[in-house]
Parts: C-alpha cells; structure tokens; sequence
C-alpha cells in the first residue's frame, strides 16, 4: 500500500509540474508567434536612451529587420545608419530551457575580440507582446558586469512599434524605438 501511494504522489506532481510548464511558456511560445508574424519586415527608427552622443547606437538612425523565421528560432538583423559597416543580430531561440534572446556580433568588422552569444531566458513577467529576458549564466561569465542586465522586446501591434530596452542594476540603460516600415 505503501508503494501504491508514493507512486500516485509522484504521478500527480508530474502531472502538475508538466501543467505549470505548459501555462508558463504559453505567454512566450505566443510572444514568439507575435515576431514571426512581423517576418521579413523592417523597422526604423532610433536610440532615444541615454542621451549620450558617444554612445554607438545613438545619434544615428536605427534599421530592424526580422530576417529569418522559422519554427524554432528568430533573427532580427539590427544596422546602424551612417554609412559604417556596424550590424548585430538579435536572436530568439525556442531552447529546452525555454524562450531565449542572444546577441551575435560574430559578423562585426570580423573582430575576433568582440563579445557574443550573451542573453538571457524569458522570464515570467512576459505577455504575448512583451518579453524580459534576465542575463543567464553564460552572459554571467563573459561579461560579468552585465549579470544583472534584463532586456526587454515589446511590439505594439496598433502602432507597429517594436521597443528593445535594456537595464542594468534596474537602472535604464539602453533604448531604442523603431517603427515598422
């Protein structure tokens, strides 16, 4: 009897976790369907945080285009105006572990010092047009100045305006806001 029991706990919190899992990644498994929705356009606009002339992403026009979909992963080319050849690439990725945002720089000037491959997973906090994604361990590692970083995707399906904000230390830290094309 004993056993009986021990069996049927384990099979209902399995049954429960596996639920919880589910309701959870609903919110980002919709957010991810919302950006595809979006493939192939391109979003303009600019960096209005911080007001900082020195600062790489502002003072110049900004270019978003959502430029690969498929079924598991999103890639969102990111090029600053102004003629340089500067160009990032935000990249949602559906992981066992969950939705999760990277940044590849890899193809920038081919400087072999350049961080990428830093993210983080999407949190809770998420709806269908909104996502936060906290810095992950890797990030952690190298870049240990940003394991507090949480970015922030947002569409705005009435204005079609995409927001990528970033904080660190919960403190603003980048903006920009683009509009779609």
């Amino acid at each position: 009897m004993y056993i009986k029991e021990i069996f049927l706990m384990i099979c209902c919190s399995l049954f429960f976790i596996s639920c919880e899992n589910y309701v959870d990644q609903e919110p980002r498994e919709a957010f991810f369907e919302t950006i595809s929705s979006y493939c192939g356009e391109t979003f303009i606009g600019e960096g209005v945080y911080p007001d900082d002339p020195e600062h790489t992403l502002i003072g110049t026009g900004l270019r978003a285009m959502i430029s690969a979909c498929d079924d598991q992963m999103i890639e969102i080319d990111l090029y600053r105006d102004g003629g340089d050849t500067w160009h990032a690439t935000w990249i949602l990725e559906k992981r066992e572990a969950g939705l999760h945002l990277y940044h590849d720089h890899a193809g920038e000037d081919a400087d072999e010092d350049v961080l990428t491959g830093y993210g983080g997973y999407a949190d809770d906090r998420g709806t269908s047009t909104q996502q936060f994604f906290p810095a992950d361990s890797y990030t952690a590692e190298i870049l240990p100045e940003a394991a507090t970083n949480v970015w922030m995707m947002e569409v705005n399906e009435e204005t079609g305006q995409f927001t990528y904000y970033l904080e660190r230390h919960q403190e603003p830290r980048f903006r920009a806001e683009l509009v779609i094309q």
